[in-house]
């Protein structure tokens, strides 16, 4: 059946429970979304504002857990309790054991995998190759951008940052791109000025060993119009960012191909990775240990202003692709503790996935399994 898919962007702060910032192109028969997650102060401080420092009580018995029910954080515990083979989890709260699920199986990391480059970055500047107030031409930014697949992230990026196709923005503004609006040009952009030992030796900082950098245009390219390819997913990438007949050529191919779009496929792009391996890069920035660049990492990530009795920053970033949710967070104390969460989920059913993602519930279940003992506890009895 021919479907027809119409990017859509909001960017709005409710006031209540959660803030978020979403971009999805949704369609019968292909759904695809890519997802920056962000919660505000007046819901993340709703909840770790409950924090407490008793150990985690396991419970003498635990009881059945709830019918999955995606849309609040009670139902994603039976969410994961039905999907144990799809799912993976690991929660530190920094001052009580960890609770993980398959942390150690790859699962896809859609959008989430930009951490890496935004740490790579961060080092760059540390070390002085690249100076974060260099003027960068949009037109040498839009080159590595696939009309048509991030649903409007681009253009709202622009927007944000008042700027057109003809003007330029600093090296900064556009890093934060990538982690406020998730926009997918800047990760290869950046793969092109710093290079594949670059984004390696940024993952490796943060424990992340035999990292593999992901071209996010080129692996779009392979998974919607496979045809179009021209060698690999990274050389295509580089020539359609060199070449603007060939990125004509491309461009075409992707409309057509976009309708036929296998999800299975599409949940390729972005690369994949362990629920540890994020975990690790994400203590790494909150705890200091990432060393130079931990500063400049930070201030990307923790763009939302809050005021939150005892947490000195919260830090996060997050994707999804259809059938594809990854989030992750961290929260750095001011007596110096640090907690991360991370969630990843595949092959979810088209109809939970789509209901999910409006909701944003799973990062309630996030924060307070971070925060509170007791949900950490219920986790326990569903892992």
């Amino acid at each position: 059946m021919p479907v027809t898919v119409t990017p859509a962007h909001r960017s709005r702060r409710t006031p209540a429970r959660r803030c978020r910032w979403t971009r999805r192109w949704a369609a019968p028969a292909l759904a695809t979304a890519l997802l920056v997650s962000g919660c505000g102060q007046s819901d993340v401080s709703d909840i770790v504002a409950t924090t407490e420092t008793a150990a985690t009580p396991v419970p003498a018995e635990c009881t059945a857990p709830p019918s999955a029910d995606v849309t609040t954080a009670d139902g994603w515990l039976g969410y994961l309790a039905e999907n144990p083979t799809t799912t993976s989890l690991r929660i530190d709260p920094g001052d009580d054991p960890v609770i993980a699920h398959d942390a150690e199986v790859e699962r896809p990391l859609a959008s989430a995998v930009k951490v890496v480059h935004l740490v790579a970055y961060a080092r760059a500047v540390a070390d002085g190759s690249l100076d974060p107030d260099e003027m960068v031409p949009v037109a040498d930014w839009n080159v590595w951008y696939l009309p048509g697949t991030d649903g409007g992230a681009h253009d709202a990026a622009l927007a944000r940052l008042g700027v057109d196709p003809t003007g330029a923005v600093t090296l900064n503004q556009l890093v934060s791109a990538m982690i406020i609006n998730s926009d997918n040009a800047v990760p290869d952009y950046l793969r092109h000025r710093l290079g594949d030992r670059a984004l390696i030796d940024a993952a490796a900082a943060g424990g992340w060993q035999e990292f593999t950098p992901p071209t996010l245009l080129g692996s779009m390219i392979g998974a919607i119009a496979p045809d179009a390819l021209d060698g690999d997913a990274w050389q295509t990438a580089q020539r359609y960012a060199s070449d603007p007949t060939f990125a004509a050529g491309v461009r075409d191919a992707v409309t057509a191909g976009l309708p036929n779009a296998a999800p299975d496929t599409l949940a390729l792009v972005g690369g994949s990775g362990t629920a540890e391996q994020v975990s690790g890069i994400y203590r790494a920035i909150a705890d200091g240990s990432l060393g130079a660049g931990t500063d400049i990492a930070r201030a990307q990530l923790e763009y939302q202003l809050m005021d939150i009795p005892g947490v000195e920053g919260l830090g996060t970033k997050g994707g999804s692709l259809p059938g594809v949710i990854t989030d992750a967070f961290y929260l750095r104390y001011e007596d110096g503790r640090v907690a991360t969460a991370v969630l990843q989920v595949q092959d979810m059913p088209t109809d939970f996935y789509l209901t999910a993602l409006p909701t944003f519930a799973w990062q309630s279940l996030l924060l307070e399994a971070i925060t509170q003992p007791e949900r950490r506890a219920e986790l326990q009895c569903v892992g």
